[in-house]
């Protein structure tokens, strides 16, 4: 009975392991189409707007705009990337979506962003991005009041004061100690 029921898990796990490869298979076959994204920068009254174009690529030529697919528009950040605009924007019959640019972003101290557009797990297209520098972001003054010595800083930048103290200590210990051994040494000779 044991053996029987190993069995039917193992033929399970086998088919079930076939299902997955044959899904994977599929996916990849089906977003054999490329695609290649256009994009377009755009200021007016103090607004900023993105637009972003997603055309058919084929035989290394430029088609035909692609209706009904969903960009996603990211800022590169110092760990991973943080969305900008709608959740799904999905382009039009133009192959266009318009996503308005956050007027508050922090950029590099020169205020420049890296913004990133992607076709992500779409149907019948593969996964592209496009990729821009902008300098459109808010410039970033660096505090150089954390390299200074404080309480609060690193190790490194300790208050010198505060060094001199606690070696000081840390030498007068290790004074005492051996100045112990050296009295039970000298004890144990007499």
């Amino acid at each position: 009975m044991k053996t029987i029921k190993s069995n039917i898990y193992q033929r399970a796990k086998i088919l079930v392991s076939i299902a997955f490869l044959m899904f994977q298979f599929s996916n990849a076959v089906s977003q054999d189409k490329k695609a290649i994204i256009d994009l377009q920068f755009k200021e007016k009254n103090d607004q900023k707007f993105i637009t972003g174009t997603a055309y058919d690529f084929e035989n290394d030529s430029i088609g035909a705009p692609i209706e009904g697919i969903d960009l996603f528009f990211y800022v590169q950040r110092t760990f991973s990337l943080l969305p900008i605009g709608d959740r799904f924007s999905t382009t039009d019959e133009n192959g266009e979506v318009t996503v308005e640019f956050p007027a508050d972003l922090p950029g590099d101290t020169e205020g420049n962003i890296q913004l990133i557009v992607k076709i992500e797990d779409a149907d019948d297209y593969a996964d592209t991005s496009a990729t821009k520098e902008l300098r459109w972001g808010i410039p970033t003054i660096l505090d150089d009041s954390e390299s200074k010595r404080t309480l609060w800083a690193a190790g490194a930048n300790a208050p010198i004061s505060l060094m001199i103290l606690t070696n000081s200590l840390i030498v007068i210990v290790w004074g005492i100690i051996f100045y112990i051994f050296f009295k039970i040494y000298q004890i144990s000779k007499v």
